[in-house]
């Protein structure tokens, strides 16, 4: 079937003459509805959960789990390309970006060619492809891995989401290490509680080589119970002095640390490690980065000019102005990436934090209030706006995020339906020594509202009001 199928799809309105249509369950949609229309475009076999009638030149498979099917078959049509590369995965709610970008620059010192598949851009050595999503359908993820391959790329670095987890888009994919960072509130939309975004985290584990290794932050709670579900090799990482019972590799000790508003410098044993990515939150991703330097066996200074070359886009990115403060633009778009990134930089900014954030539509409405909170309690001064409204109404978001702040502190806070506008008015506000926070968006370049895309880039838009 795979081998004289065209191609493989599951999007009904692009199959043509002699493709396999796979109708897979979405969250708004699902493909068995759009069988009829596959066979019009000329499907020369359907696989589907459930049964239905077709015309007898046309193949018919059931299977029990359609998403999986699709992984298998994509997988199988591209020649198992994963087999062909050292994968290394990374998930967990944050630092997945800032790790990929460590470990891709680390293995690029080391002399590899390298892919990386992940929330800002799929870049294949080195050439930038614009990513949709964190980690795509499995039929276009075994497509660009296949197109690594043919490029001669050896190493791939991927994150991994709760999403794509649960939806099997890595299923059967073998991975060579996969690292946990943590996991916090986040996704509560899509999962159902913690103990279900937890679970999907787990497969990850499940899918690591017989000789792989586990990378795992051993302060978080969760990550203690990730390790109690691999079989294989544990290399755990962290800042707390405990001592664990555990199956652990390389030993690696952070001797001391130095953080400034600007740059950061931290030893590990003997090497000696300069970053402007600043903050306790960095030190963990370093910490991960570096471990899987190590596990890959990547000489040392490779690892450390691998970290102090690396540059992530939208991820504490710093616009001075002339006029003596600082805007930071930073994904920071969950509670605990949001706390992390005040509470890191409140004790190094010398004047005032003027905060700008968001909460996007049709996603985790928990989250919303505890954000507010959040953001009273570290901030001088908070203009809540939009994010990604998607298709709900930006004015009621905004109001769902304030009703989290205290009463005490409502005279720090105001509001605005334009992000641009807010941005705008953080940057008149400040004065010499503040620094303006952008959190939220990061790297991304467009708003959502309700299907129509409006360009907005806070680093451009930034520069521009200064």
């Amino acid at each position: 079937m795979v081998q004289e199928a065209l191609s493989i799809v599951y999007d009904s309105r692009k199959v043509k003459p002699g493709d396999v249509f796979v109708a897979i369950p979405g969250l708004k949609f699902d493909g068995y509805d759009f069988i009829p229309k596959a066979i019009e475009n000329g499907a020369s076999c359907v696989v589907a959960e459930k049964d239905f009638s077709l015309p007898q030149n046309v193949e018919k498979v059931i299977v029990k789990n359609a998403r999986k099917a699709l992984a298998e078959l994509s997988s199988k049509f591209y020649g198992y390309p994963s087999k062909k590369l050292k994968i290394i995965g990374i998930t967990g709610t944050n630092g997945k970006t800032t790790i990929a970008y460590f470990i891709e620059s680390i293995l690029r010192e080391a002399g590899f060619k390298v892919g990386m598949i992940g929330t800002v851009e799929t870049r294949i050595a080195g050439r930038v492809i614009p990513s949709n999503m964190t980690t795509p359908e499995s039929l276009e993820l075994q497509g660009l891995l296949a197109k690594m391959v043919n490029e001669g790329v050896t190493h791939v670095v991927m994150e991994v989401s709760s999403h794509a987890l649960a939806q099997e888009r890595g299923h059967g994919l073998d991975f060579d290490i996969a690292i946990f960072t943590n996991l916090t509130h986040e996704h509560l939309d899509y999962h159902k509680n913690m103990e279900e975004y937890f679970a999907s985290k787990v497969k990850l584990f499940k899918m690591l080589k017989p000789d792989g290794a586990a990378i795992v932050n051993i302060d978080d709670p969760y990550g203690k119970r990730i390790i109690e579900e691999v079989e294989g090799e544990v290399i755990f990482y962290g800042m707390k002095d405990i001592k664990h019972e555990l199956r652990s590799g390389v030993d690696l000790k952070l001797k001391e640390y130095d953080i400034r508003f600007d740059r950061m410098r931290l030893r590990l044993d003997s090497t000696e490690i300069r970053t402007p990515y600043i903050g306790v939150y960095n030190i963990y991703n370093i910490l991960a980065a570096f471990h899987c330097g190590l596990a890959l066996h990547i000489d040392r200074n490779n690892i450390k000019k691998g970290i102090e070359n690396t540059n992530i886009p939208g991820r504490l990115e710093r616009i001075v102005s002339k006029k003596g403060f600082s805007v930071i633009v930073d994904f920071a778009h969950t509670p605990d990436g949001l706390q992390k990134l005040l509470e890191n930089i409140k004790p190094l900014v010398k004047g005032k934090i003027i905060l700008v954030f968001g909460c996007p539509g049709d996603r985790d409405k928990g989250k919303r209030p505890i954000m507010g909170k959040i953001a009273a309690e570290l901030a001088d001064q908070v203009i809540v706006t939009t994010d990604d409204p998607h298709t709900e109404e930006p004015k009621k978001i905004i109001k769902e995020i304030i009703s989290g702040i205290p009463p005490h502190y409502a005279l720090r806070v105001t509001h605005y339906d334009e992000r641009k506008e807010a941005i705008e008015n953080a940057v008149k506000m400040a004065q010499k020594g503040d620094v303006v926070v952008l959190a939220g968006r990061g790297h991304e370049k467009y708003q959502d509202f309700n299907g129509k895309r409006v360009e907005l880039d806070d680093v451009e838009t930034a520069r521009r009001a200064i």
